[in-house]
């Protein structure tokens, strides 16, 4: 199995804060979970976040609707399955996938805080509450022991997850060389697609499961062992006042295989102002997004378990990562808890416990349905956020600008859609509602999941440098009428030696337009930093969410466009261990790049 990088907390700043809550809550940390019910607190860091900026599940918990017959699995660092305040709601089927027993030990405490954001127990006079407060959870140590098999044993091959019905990866890597999509001599590929395929479909006795995974914590470096890799205006724009990456993604989500991958359901992250985590890889094929706080310093993080005591965990009587909650204090002497866990590892546990809540409503929806549901009553966050314009040196010499990332747009379907929010954050109140709602089998069930074969397009297209005017190649596609879009996969070819010029734009037959992969994005940058120049794309696989409900008959479009002239698409390395930065200056292309082949396949269902 390749070797993933842990997508964990962040850097945590000391912060003394003297707070007093009262012993009579029920949940007594309750109070500062601003992502259950936000008041604005301040959740153990120096300021709060904005009222109301929360997944709204406050009233379904009062009317009983707390997760109660669902099973979640949490797949990462491990889980402290006997935590006083997460053992009431485990159930067999944990795995140590290093030593063979059934306790998937956590030495990180990332697992841990994962599994109390989803199923904390709750109404119990202890700590926190979970999402999901009283849904099933077991857990294994994948991260630990990263091979195919225990893979496949913890994707739900293995006999205590053939009941899961919310998988939680809050894990993932960073793909700075390009992968082919070739399952079919790519072994492991194969293997895990397919497995993932089936047990999306059929587990959970019969009611399905949903994959989710962090969309990544990329978005303003990548972090490469002792190295970071920086945008070639890091350090200058800050100076300036300025964007870095001209508020571009160092990370797109895209650029990962396991993400463009339709069984897995990404989700980017929001932090308590209901707004874009400031870490929070995005694109296209971020199906939603989700709470996961900042740093829980100047503004809160997720308040969950940690490993118990205050020699383990996060939460330290050392200091280490010490607010307000840290470092044994009157209401949590024995530094059982954490107001710093953060990232994307946090978003997806909240999309996770979303699914669950919405599954718990209604005993006859699946997996798939929680899902649909979720986007059809998901709530637009940051509405006025404008997207992302690029200015570049055209050709010429000259300035230009190229709208890289568009704002909220309706799609064809009439749902909304943000790269860097997907459909919308989860309101599970609304959810809920959904799902109990008389007649909603009839009217709302989603008919049988239908995948299309590849539509391919051979070509020999050229790239203008740096020019908006770009490469379009047309495909005819003639699925079936009236089938719904769920997802859309694009395979590519192309030659260019200066891949992070490229912006990837897929337009559907209605008009929406998609873009799959950003320009001066981290991904394969590879091709920069390589003795072996990379000079193109074989095979790379995209994933698109911009499209969904529309229908998948007709001309779709592929255009590629190089916004990138002399002087732009530098990158700087930065050295951690002693604080040296070097500037990467890959040459601009000499000659222009050409889009060779793609290929296009379809996710969805007859429409009605």
């Amino acid at each position: 199995m390749s070797n993933k990088l842990l997508k964990t907390s962040l850097a945590l700043i000391p912060l003394t804060v003297s707070l007093s809550l009262s012993a009579k809550v029920a949940d007594p940390l309750y109070p500062q979970q601003w992502h259950l019910k936000n008041k604005g607190q301040a959740a153990f860091s120096e300021s709060g976040g904005i009222k109301g900026r929360d997944l709204k599940v406050h009233a379904p918990h009062k009317k009983g609707v707390r997760g109660q017959g669902i099973q979640v699995t949490v797949i990462d660092t491990g889980v402290q399955i006997d935590h006083v305040d997460l053992a009431g709601n485990v159930v067999a089927g944990s795995k140590n996938l290093v030593d063979g027993s059934d306790f998937p030990t956590d030495t990180n405490g990332h697992g841990t805080a994962v599994a109390g954001i989803i199923a904390a127990v709750g109404y119990n006079d202890e700590g926190v509450r979970g999402i999901a407060p009283s849904a099933s959870i077991n857990g294994f140590n994948f991260l630990e022991e990263q091979s195919l098999t225990s893979f496949l044993t913890s994707h739900g091959l293995s006999e205590g997850t053939k009941g899961t019905h919310v998988f939680n990866q809050s894990y993932g890597g960073s793909d700075i060389f390009p992968r082919a999509y070739d399952p079919e001599n790519d072994l492991e590929l194969g293997i895990t697609e397919d497995a993932m395929m089936k047990v999306t479909q059929t587990n959970g006795n019969g009611r399905g499961a949903a994959f989710v995974k962090s969309a990544g914590n990329g978005f303003s470096f990548f972090g490469l062992g002792q190295y970071f890799i920086l945008p070639g205006n890091y350090f200058s724009a800050a100076e300036a006042g300025e964007v870095r990456n001209h508020g571009l993604p160092m990370e797109n989500s895209n650029g990962e295989i396991s993400d463009a991958n339709f069984w897995n359901t990404v989700v980017s992250a929001t932090n308590a102002d209901g707004v874009h985590s400031s870490y929070s890889s995005v694109g296209a094929n971020v199906f939603m997004t989700a709470t996961g706080g900042e740093y829980g310093s100047d503004s809160p993080a997720m308040v969950t378990i940690d490993l118990m005591g205050c020699d383990a965990g996060f939460n330290k009587a050392d200091g280490l990562g010490e607010n307000g909650l840290h470092g044994g204090t009157e209401i949590d002497p024995e530094c059982n808890y954490t107001s710093v866990m953060n990232g994307t590892s946090s978003a997806a546990p909240s999309m996770s416990g979303a699914i669950a809540m919405v599954m718990s409503a209604n005993k006859k929806i699946t997996a798939r349905d929680a899902k649909h549901i979720l986007a059809m009553t998901a709530k637009k966050v940051d509405k006025k956020h404008p997207g992302v314009v690029l200015p570049f040196t055209d050709s010429a010499g000259d300035s230009a600008e190229y709208q890289a990332i568009d704002g909220w747009k309706r799609n064809a379907a009439g749902y909304p859609y943000h790269m860097f929010y997907g459909l919308g954050q989860p309101n599970v109140k609304k959810a809920v509602a959904l799902a109990q709602e008389k007649g909603w089998k009839k009217y709302r069930k989603l008919p049988k999941l239908q995948t299309t074969s590849w539509f391919n397009k051979n070509t020999h297209l050229s790239i203008p440098d740096a020019n908006t005017m770009g490469a379009t190649s047309y495909n005819s596609v003639k699925a079936k009428r009236n089938f719904a879009i769920e997802g859309v996969q694009v395979k590519l070819d192309i030659d260019h030696s200066r891949l992070s010029d490229l912006s990837i734009e897929l337009i559907s037959p209605s008009g929406t337009r998609s873009v799959l992969m950003t320009p001066r994005s981290g991904a394969f940058l590879g091709q920069s930093v390589s003795s072996d120049p990379i000079t193109g794309l074989r095979d790379q696989l995209f994933l698109s969410h911009n499209f969904y409900g529309e229908q998948a008959r007709g001309n779709w479009r592929l255009r590629v466009v190089d916004v990138g002239g002399e002087g732009d698409g530098n990158w700087v390395l930065y050295d951690r261990a002693d604080g040296s930065a070097s500037l990467i200056e890959p040459e601009n292309n000499t000659e222009e790049g050409v889009v060779t082949n793609w290929s296009i396949r379809f996710f969805g269902h007859k429409g009605k």
